[in-house]
């Protein structure tokens, strides 16, 4: 049931992973494994943030550190994912204790080394969730799939992919980075000097290229894991049948409109950008470069 629960919410399949998780719990809390239950209702959670069920997950995640030691990594995790919550929320107040907690993990991780690397790849997280909630937007457009996709194979045969990417930073609202660098200024304060030197500066970002990038490489988390998930329905189909077989079925399109529903990012443009630069980086070369780094031991 466990590799069950990964699959569904790779799909982004909330219902199955509600359905999936009750059953497990029926089989671990009476024999009082309490922990590796907490460790699939953390998949559960992160699957109804993932879609948009924001609320829904940070009474969950609430619910996850209650139940257990503040010293696990299990712990840790349910308090980043708590924070990203929030920043998704545009809440920084709100964030701000569990970033603070999340960053203080010296109880969750022995190693000095394993704890730097975990600190500056959450900080990075930090930064790109508080740029991804910069362009989140009470408004939605119409997402036609077909002609989002006409759209994006029009741009790639005027635009080279820097082009592109500029394109998709211009969409980014003026004064939005504001958010960005006041959540970058929190993390800051508790890194150490050599931990900031390994994080991008916010001024990278005032260039429209670089700003294309970083919406790239934040996307990149929540979008990864339905497409090069090897039970995905887009992998499957990509490396069986190509990629005309993936367009055909809109596989690649719909998921990243999903993946943009979930955050709340309804800018059609943008829709059309992303799924530009998808067709033209290659899923297998987007699955190996854009691979984003796990921040905890016991995901995946």
């Amino acid at each position: 049931m466990e590799p069950s629960l990964k699959i569904a919410a790779a799909r982004r399949d909330l219902e199955e992973c509600k359905k999936l998780t009750a059953e497990i719990q029926n089989i671990l809390r009476p024999t009082g494994h309490e922990t590796r239950l907490m460790q699939s209702k953390n998949w559960l959670f992160e699957t109804a943030m993932e879609v948009g069920e924001t609320d829904y997950a940070i009474r969950g995640f609430s619910g996850v550190r209650q139940k257990i030691s503040k010293s696990t990594r299990l712990y840790l995790e349910a308090t980043a994912l708590l924070a990203i919550c929030y920043l998704r929320k545009r809440d920084l107040d709100k964030a701000r204790p569990y970033m603070v907690e999340a960053l203080r993990c010296e109880k969750n991780i022995k190693s000095e080394s394993g704890r730097s690397e975990f600190k500056v790849s959450l900080a990075k997280r930090f930064d790109e969730e508080a740029l991804l909630a910069s362009i989140a937007t009470d408004k939605s457009e119409f997402m036609d799939l077909d002609k989002i996709q006409s759209d994006a194979a029009k741009l790639i045969q005027t635009k080279h992919e820097d082009e592109i990417l500029e394109l998709l930073g211009a969409n980014v609202p003026e004064g939005a980075l504001d958010f960005v660098e006041r959540v970058h200024t929190e993390s800051q304060n508790l890194l150490t000097y050599d931990e900031k030197l390994r994080l991008p500066s916010p001024a990278t970002f005032q260039q429209k290229k670089k700003l294309g990038k970083g919406i790239l490489a934040a996307f990149q988390t929540v979008i990864w894991q339905s497409l090069c998930d090897k039970e995905s329905e887009v992998y499957k189909m990509w490396f069986t049948n190509g990629l005309q077989a993936v367009l055909d079925k809109k596989y690649l399109t719909g998921a990243i409109v999903s993946s943009l529903a979930g955050l709340k990012i309804g800018i059609y443009a943008i829709a059309v950008y992303l799924t530009s630069l998808l067709i033209k980086i290659g899923i297998e070369t987007f699955c190996k470069v854009y691979k984003p780094n796990n921040l905890m031991a016991l995901r995946r």
